[in-house]
């Protein structure tokens, strides 16, 4: 949970801009807001990061189990039957509580953003240039989700400025001069806090009913050899 936490982090932490500045634009504001998010956290790409944040959470907690997994290696198919029934139960929660987190997130785009640096952001990001940052920053967090997210945003970093074309350049360094991405720093402590708040709420909602799934697809397993 905790990694793919930071991998939402990363990700949400693009649409970081400016204060509203007219009560009348804010319904304008709201719908582009939900637009933005949905461009930035789509389900596809969601259900990537957190199956490939599941697999490095099971090989980190079998690494520091030992008892654990000598039981997975004295029992082959164990492991894999296990983990495709929590992982599956699992993606099932994110996907069904990403909504929540969705709106939360909106709601900050909302009140920090003007719709026209909505507007703005959203227009790069459906360009073949956003699309393409996009892609990469997904690609490179999913190759290494155990990293923090200092690692992950200087991975995607790299990743993307070595997919750049001459081409890309003019319409990354606009935006990248726009008041919008000059303000994606300061937004990033609410959007951690945020995420943090619905990762927690995740855990406590569903650890133990996750835990207890794992428990009885193992007794299942075992009792299916005898």
């Amino acid at each position: 949970m905790k990694r793919l936490l930071a991998a939402l982090a990363l990700v949400t932490a693009s649409p970081a801009l400016a204060h509203a500045d007219a009560i009348g634009q804010a319904s304008v504001a709201a719908s582009g807001a939900e637009a933005l998010i949905a461009e930035l956290m789509g389900d596809d790409a969601m259900i990537t990061l957190g199956g490939k944040a599941f697999d490095n959470g099971l090989e980190q907690e079998l690494a520091a189990d030992p008892k654990l997994k000598r039981a997975y290696d004295a029992n082959p198919g164990l492991k894999d039957h296990v983990a495709a029934g929590v992982r599956g139960a699992f993606l099932k929660i994110l996907v069904r509580e990403l909504p929540a987190l969705r709106r939360e997130l909106g709601a900050i785009v909302t009140t920090d953003m003007t719709s026209t640096e909505i507007a703005d952001t959203l227009t790069f990001f459906r360009s073949p240039v956003g699309q393409k940052l996009k892609t990469q920053v997904y690609a490179s967090m999913a190759d290494k989700p155990s990293q923090n997210q200092e690692q992950m945003q200087q991975a995607a970093m790299a990743a993307v400025m070595s997919s750049l074309t001459a081409e890309d350049y003019p319409a990354l360094l606009a935006f990248g001069a726009s008041g919008a991405a000059q303000k994606m720093q300061s937004m990033n402590p609410k959007i951690a806090a945020a995420s943090q708040a619905w990762s927690a709420r995740l855990i406590d909602d569903h650890g133990t009913s996750l835990r207890a799934l794992a428990v009885k697809m193992t007794a299942d397993f075992l009792a299916g050899k005898k």
